[in-house]
């Protein structure tokens, strides 16, 4: 009863740090990018947001959090203002297109509504639990904003606690607090960016969380009810499932009892789904097309395909492959030296790809794989900076920030400026070539241990 009672205590208070993160982060879009803040709301979100963080901080050693060291909760307050700069940078230079297609509007459908759209859009009514929260009517604004504004807590979420991920990975606090920049110097910041109602930062957040859970077995009995409030926002959640069965197999080593997990933890969420399915059973389904010529793409050998789908010839090999640049390559190495029982995560590119070859926005599909790219990533740029002389790792790591910041914002703030830079895209390219095949070439043929 003690364990239940240590466990039960120890989520509501990780629930309540990750809600004060969110909700705060509400309050600043809010402040910043809308002019309808109610003050009201905001000051009773603010008392709100304030109580949860005495609570927390009373209550700080059962929150864990053991791998950030001495002034963890300090150390936890700077990833937040980090996060927050960057993912408020990233929206005020990039412009937001309001896009009203057919998700959006769904997803607004079901805000204004309260509640699933029986008779809407499938699969888009399917995934209300954003929508929902964001039309219950606490926060500073409302309807549009109101969604916005969620979607820009979760990218701060989804920011903090990525960073928090890569620090429980032995990546030092130092480097891991610039995860942030990564993430959002990337096609997954600026759509965020351009495109401010959809669902996809929300998962984000949870992609994240569950990476988490799974990282510890005395954590695993929180998966399948975080897997299950992640399918209430989107059916992506049951790419987790197959991840949990991998990771329980290399745990446990017997295939039984990993499958007995999966079912036990997996079953829930996936029962959820078909339910659901057939509660919406009667909604309109959108008969678009495959993108089965995003192969072509994919293939490592360039056949000189001809390619007839308008939206696939607007992909190449690198929005495909390389979605947060050098990081793909970055993650083949750190894979090669990591904890086998981390590889089951590289399991979640299969679904990424997958969806690639049938969702219109194909860059916005594979964005997901930032939960691969950037953790196995990260755990090659630690080995390599640790084994890399200080003042030469140093330079280096600075000259990876400074060029994926400008490789992605560099030209949407010259416009937003007025400004021309000529032969930019020419000499940020051949930047981005020398100074990755420089950094690890250097790193591989003389440091290497």
């Amino acid at each position: 009863m003690s364990s239940l009672r240590d466990g039960v205590r120890y989520a509501a208070y990780h629930a309540a740090l990750l809600v004060a993160i969110w909700l705060f982060a509400i309050q600043v879009y809010a402040v910043a990018f809308t002019a309808s803040a109610s003050v009201a709301w905001l000051a009773l979100d603010l008392a709100v947001i304030a109580g949860t963080l005495v609570v927390v901080h009373r209550n700080r050693e059962h929150l864990g959090l053991g791998s950030l060291g001495e002034a963890k909760l300090v150390k936890l307050a700077g990833l937040v203002c980090v996060s927050l700069a960057c993912v408020a940078a990233s929206q005020w230079v990039i412009v937001d297109l309001d896009v009203r297609s057919l998700d959006e509007n769904n997803y607004l459908s079901t805000l204004r509504a309260g509640h699933i759209v029986r008779d809407g859009f499938a699969p888009f009514n399917m995934r209300w639990l954003e929508p929902v929260l964001a039309g219950v009517g606490v926060l500073p604004v409302g309807d549009a904003d109101a969604l916005k504004a969620m979607n820009f807590g979760a990218l701060v979420v989804t920011c903090v606690y990525l960073a928090l991920l890569l620090i429980r990975m032995r990546v030092r606090f130092s480097h891991a607090a610039f995860a942030p920049v990564f993430l959002v110097c990337s096609y997954l910041g600026t759509y965020a960016g351009t495109n401010r109602l959809v669902l996809d930062p929300f998962n984000y957040a949870m992609f994240v969380v569950l990476f988490h859970v799974l990282l510890r077995r005395e954590h695993w009995k929180y998966f399948p009810w975080l897997l299950l409030i992640a399918a209430f926002n989107s059916e992506k959640a049951i790419y987790w499932v197959p991840v949990f069965g991998a990771v329980a197999w290399l745990d446990t080593r017997r295939l039984r009892d990993a499958v007995v997990l999966t079912l036990r933890y997996g079953t829930p969420t996936v029962l959820y789904l078909v339910t659901l399915a057939f509660y919406v059973r009667r909604s309109q389904t959108e008969n678009g097309p495959l993108f089965l010529q995003n192969v072509y793409f994919m293939s490592f050998t360039w056949l000189h395909p001809k390619i007839t789908n308008e939206t696939v010839r607007a992909n190449n090999f690198q929005i495909l492959w390389f979605p947060f640049g050098a990081f793909t390559m970055y993650t083949l190495l750190g894979l090669a030296s990591c904890k086998r029982a981390l590889r089951p995560f590289v399991l979640l590119l299969i679904p990424v790809f997958l969806q690639a070859l049938i969702g219109h926005d194909t860059s916005r599909m594979i964005a997901y794989a930032f939960i691969v790219y950037l953790p196995f990533g990260y755990l090659y740029l630690a080995r390599a900076l640790h084994d890399l002389p200080r003042i030469i790792g140093r330079i280096a790591f600075a000259l990876l920030v400074v060029l994926a910041i400008a490789e992605s914002y560099l030209l949407p703030l010259a416009d937003k400026l007025g400004r021309t830079v000529v032969g930019a895209k020419f000499y940020l390219s051949f930047a981005d070539v020398i100074v990755a095949a420089a950094f690890v070439a250097l790193h591989l043929l003389v440091y290497d241990e």
